[in-house]
């Protein structure tokens, strides 16, 4: 919803000069053919996923604003303009008095609503069709329309998921296939059994399970299985792991078993596949420092001078040579117990009422967390650092005393780190390949969306909602029944500082989407 400014505001309609004909279907659709060259361009070049993730983000705008439009309507405003996008018009079209159409700059949508302050001037024939002529209830309903339909979109995305993909749950999870080469592996540990005990402690979800599994290395435990709707007990030679953690967002993780010491937990494109290794390697030395046991990595990684690190490895019998480089420093965990399994969560799926219901709870549930997270990221202190983070590189807000506080100091400051439409987008080209988290990412989305719109400062739409109560409680002491409107130049000032504090912190997290991207 668009707040006019009384400088940049559009003459009145009619008043405009008329773009003749040829030049209006012509050069129109040049452009409009222009454009959707340029979405296919993009999807050749850069994938259809990040298209598929942009579109979304689009319509979700235009729902955003179709709320306005449908709210100012059904109050009798009058809407002039409804437009995906600002700056040049691309391709445009009008039914009634409404225009309609695209402009080149995709970075938001508007619905042009008149008189939406004191200081927009509207033809008096117009003046009773005016927002500010509307009543509380309904200058109400328009203002909060946008946010409305963020959170009914959630709200359908998640029924979605529940009722088409199911919900997973903590506690239903089973075993995924062992890495090869591990305790799991070697003691028979199959896909689908599910790890109910372990030393005798009994476990129901896979981080219990983990944090049971850590308390054994290198001993033999009995570890209590459920295959088939049978339990059945297996002896349980546990291996150990422990990571090398550098100032990078990624850590190297080895394990041993049986006096092999192998890396393991590589994904793809990380720092280690880049390097040469993979998972199961064994590995002979590090910085020409022969490794028989895990217990040496401390005071290797002590020793380091550099995150770089000199790696040899063994792969069916051939040594390979690599570098590790893990930032400017590495510091090394001592070793914990390690198991060799992953989880599976599977989907139950639920009744579309059921659905219904638990997608309002969760997203009652993440609305409170989402609050508090806006509240970090706005928070003056915060800001602060974050552009300091920025403009120095990977830099956290307190000096840490080891690589692994660094990286748990950065993991904090994460939390308050804003997302810019880059790092919203890379996220979702990350998720396309299973559509129920795509959808639940959406959904999220949405919501974070809708909150921050109801901010009560201007040009959020919380602005007008705060604006409308401040001036229907000045009616209220008046109780003469005259309408009270708020000066909109006494209002601009703060409108600006607050897009000010917008622009830069979007161009900042911009900034630290692109060099310093957060990884799933």
């Amino acid at each position: 919803m668009r707040s006019p400014d009384p400088v940049l505001e559009r003459p009145a309609p009619g008043t405009e000069a008329a773009a003749p004909e040829s030049e209006t279907a012509g050069t129109a659709l040049w452009r409009l053919g222009l454009l959707l060259a340029a979405i296919v361009g993009l999807g050749l070049w850069q994938g259809w996923s990040l298209v598929i993730v942009i579109m979304s983000i689009v319509v979700m705008i235009i729902l955003h604003e179709f709320g306005h439009f449908v709210m100012a309507r059904r109050a009798g405003m009058k809407v002039t303009e409804f437009f995906i996008g600002f700056g040049p018009k691309i391709w445009s079209f009008r039914r009634g008095e409404v225009e309609y159409g695209i402009k080149a700059i995709w970075a938001g949508a508007y619905v042009r609503i008149i008189g939406m302050s004191d200081v927009d001037e509207v033809p008096v024939e117009d003046e009773p069709r005016t927002y500010r002529r509307g009543t509380y209830l309904q200058r109400l309903g328009v203002a909060v329309a946008g946010s409305t339909m963020h959170f009914l979109i959630a709200i359908v995305l998640l029924v979605l998921v529940f009722s088409v993909y199911g919900q997973s749950s903590e506690t239903n999870w089973y075993a995924d296939s062992p890495t090869g080469g591990t305790a799991a592996s070697l003691a028979g540990i199959r896909e689908g059994d599910k790890i109910v005990s372990i030393g005798g402690v009994a476990v129901t979800t896979f981080d219990q399970m983990g944090t049971q599994a850590r308390k054994h290395p290198n001993e033999t435990v009995p570890v209590v299985i459920v295959r088939n709707g049978h339990r059945q007990t297996l002896t349980l030679e546990f291996g150990a792991r422990a990571l090398v953690i550098g100032t990078k967002d990624e850590d190297m993780s080895l394990g041993a078993l049986a006096g092999v010491i192998t890396v393991n937990s590589i994904g793809k494109d990380t720092i280690q596949s880049r390097a040469g290794l993979a998972d199961g390697d064994r590995i002979v030395s590090i910085n020409d420092t022969q490794l028989t046991s895990l217990e040496q990595l401390p005071v290797i990684t002590k020793a380091a001078t550099t995150g770089k690190l000199q790696v040899v490895s063994e792969r069916k019998g051939v040594r390979h040579d690599s570098v590790v480089d893990l930032g400017t420093k590495v510091s090394a965990e001592a070793p914990t117990g390690f198991l060799g399994v992953g989880p599976i969560n599977p989907r139950v799926r639920m009744n579309p009422a059921s659905a219904l219901g638990h997608a309002v709870t969760q997203l009652g549930s993440q609305g409170g967390q989402s609050i508090v997270g806006i509240g970090k990221v706005f928070n003056p202190v915060n800001i602060y650092h974050f552009a300091e983070r920025v403009i120095d590189g990977e830099k956290t807000t307190t000096t840490p005393t080891s690589t692994k506080d660094e990286a748990a100091l950065r993991a904090k400051d994460n939390s308050k780190r804003p997302l810019s439409i880059v790092g919203v987008v890379s996220f979702g080209d990350d998720l396309t390949s299973d559509l129920a988290n795509f959808l639940t990412f959406l959904a999220g989305v949405n919501l974070v969306i809708g909150l921050i719109n109801l901010m009560p400062l201007p040009p959020f739409d919380g602005g007008h909602v705060m604006i409308a109560t401040y001036e229907r409680i000045r009616e209220l002491f008046r109780r003469d029944g005259r309408r009270y409107l708020a000066d909109t130049n006494k209002i601009m000032p703060l409108a600006y500082g607050v897009l000010m504090v917008m622009l830069t912190v979007g161009v900042l997290a911009m900034v630290a989407d692109i060099t310093q991207p957060l990884k799933i």
